[in-house]
Protein backbone atom coordinates (compact mmCIF):
# COMPACT_ATOMS: atom_id res chain seq x y z
CA UNK A 1 0.00 0.00 0.00
CA UNK A 2 1.82 3.52 -1.28
CA UNK A 3 1.58 6.23 1.57
CA UNK A 4 -0.78 9.11 1.95
CA UNK A 5 -0.62 12.06 2.08
CA UNK A 6 -2.09 14.01 5.58
CA UNK A 7 -4.15 16.45 3.47
CA UNK A 8 -6.71 13.80 2.09
CA UNK A 9 -9.63 12.45 2.19
CA UNK A 10 -10.12 8.25 1.74
CA UNK A 11 -12.82 6.38 1.25
CA UNK A 12 -12.26 2.38 1.78
CA UNK A 13 -14.29 -0.41 1.04
CA UNK A 14 -13.63 -3.02 2.36
CA UNK A 15 -11.73 -1.26 4.67
CA UNK A 16 -8.10 -2.25 3.38
CA UNK A 17 -9.08 -0.87 -0.45
CA UNK A 18 -9.03 2.69 -1.34
CA UNK A 19 -11.79 3.12 -3.55
CA UNK A 20 -11.66 7.08 -3.36
CA UNK A 21 -9.28 10.04 -2.54
CA UNK A 22 -9.77 13.55 -2.27
CA UNK A 23 -6.15 15.45 -2.61
CA UNK A 24 -5.32 18.68 -3.76
CA UNK A 25 -5.40 17.45 -7.41
CA UNK A 26 -8.21 16.58 -7.30
CA UNK A 27 -10.89 13.18 -7.21
CA UNK A 28 -9.06 9.73 -7.82
CA UNK A 29 -11.02 6.64 -8.51
CA UNK A 30 -9.85 2.95 -8.04
CA UNK A 31 -6.13 4.51 -8.17
CA UNK A 32 -6.92 6.77 -11.50
CA UNK A 33 -7.41 10.33 -11.44
CA UNK A 34 -10.59 11.56 -12.84
CA UNK A 35 -10.22 14.84 -14.59
CA UNK A 36 -13.68 15.29 -15.60
CA UNK A 37 -15.74 17.37 -12.42
CA UNK A 38 -18.97 15.63 -13.25
CA UNK A 39 -17.64 12.11 -13.91
CA UNK A 40 -15.59 12.45 -10.30
CA UNK A 41 -19.09 13.74 -8.56
CA UNK A 42 -21.59 10.69 -10.36
CA UNK A 43 -18.31 8.10 -9.25
CA UNK A 44 -18.95 10.22 -5.59
CA UNK A 45 -22.27 9.88 -5.45
CA UNK A 46 -22.58 6.41 -6.36
CA UNK A 47 -20.17 5.23 -3.91
CA UNK A 48 -21.87 6.98 -0.98
CA UNK A 49 -25.22 5.21 -2.24
CA UNK A 50 -23.92 2.27 -1.76
CA UNK A 51 -21.71 2.25 1.09
CA UNK A 52 -23.54 4.76 3.51
CA UNK A 53 -27.14 2.99 4.83
CA UNK A 54 -28.27 4.97 7.24
CA UNK A 55 -30.03 1.66 9.07
CA UNK A 56 -28.55 -1.72 6.42
CA UNK A 57 -31.09 -4.27 6.00
CA UNK A 58 -30.78 -7.38 7.95
CA UNK A 59 -30.59 -10.28 5.69
CA UNK A 60 -34.01 -12.51 5.35
CA UNK A 61 -34.20 -15.66 6.45
CA UNK A 62 -34.09 -16.94 2.93
CA UNK A 63 -31.16 -15.30 2.15
CA UNK A 64 -29.58 -16.93 5.52
CA UNK A 65 -30.51 -20.57 4.20
CA UNK A 66 -29.44 -19.81 0.42
CA UNK A 67 -25.64 -19.24 1.89
CA UNK A 68 -25.96 -22.29 4.37
CA UNK A 69 -23.26 -24.65 2.98
CA UNK A 70 -25.02 -27.29 1.02
CA UNK A 71 -23.80 -29.53 3.56
CA UNK A 72 -25.56 -28.09 6.31
CA UNK A 73 -28.78 -28.54 4.32
CA UNK A 74 -28.01 -32.06 3.65
CA UNK A 75 -27.43 -32.83 7.19
CA UNK A 76 -30.58 -30.91 8.63
CA UNK A 77 -32.67 -33.17 5.83
CA UNK A 78 -31.13 -36.26 7.21
CA UNK A 79 -31.70 -35.03 10.83
CA UNK A 80 -35.41 -34.50 9.72
CA UNK A 81 -35.87 -37.93 8.40
CA UNK A 82 -34.34 -40.05 10.71
CA UNK A 83 -36.53 -37.87 13.44
CA UNK A 84 -39.66 -38.64 11.13
CA UNK A 85 -38.88 -42.23 10.84
CA UNK A 86 -38.58 -41.93 14.93
CA UNK A 87 -41.80 -40.46 15.36
CA UNK A 88 -43.97 -40.90 12.26
CA UNK A 89 -44.44 -37.18 12.08
CA UNK A 90 -43.46 -35.75 8.55
CA UNK A 91 -40.21 -34.34 7.92
CA UNK A 92 -40.76 -30.84 6.53
CA UNK A 93 -41.95 -30.32 10.72
CA UNK A 94 -38.47 -31.06 11.80
CA UNK A 95 -36.80 -29.07 9.28
CA UNK A 96 -38.63 -25.99 9.90
CA UNK A 97 -37.45 -26.68 13.32
CA UNK A 98 -33.71 -27.35 12.10
CA UNK A 99 -33.88 -24.52 9.83
CA UNK A 100 -35.38 -21.89 12.98
CA UNK A 101 -32.91 -22.45 15.01
CA UNK A 102 -29.88 -22.03 12.20
CA UNK A 103 -31.45 -18.72 11.39
CA UNK A 104 -31.85 -18.10 15.47
CA UNK A 105 -27.99 -18.91 15.60
CA UNK A 106 -26.69 -17.00 12.54
CA UNK A 107 -28.94 -14.01 13.97
CA UNK A 108 -26.72 -14.30 16.95
CA UNK A 109 -23.47 -13.97 15.47
CA UNK A 110 -24.27 -11.24 12.92
CA UNK A 111 -25.64 -9.34 16.29
CA UNK A 112 -22.70 -10.05 18.11
CA UNK A 113 -20.44 -8.49 15.15
CA UNK A 114 -22.51 -5.55 14.40
CA UNK A 115 -23.87 -6.46 11.25
CA UNK A 116 -27.73 -6.38 11.98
Amino acid sequence: MTEQPTNCITFNSPPTEEVLRLDKEGLHYRGQFIADAGEAHRLMVEFLKQNTQPNPLEPTDQELLEIMPEEMRDEYSYAAQVCSEATGVKPGIFRVVLNTVSLQYARAILSKWGKK
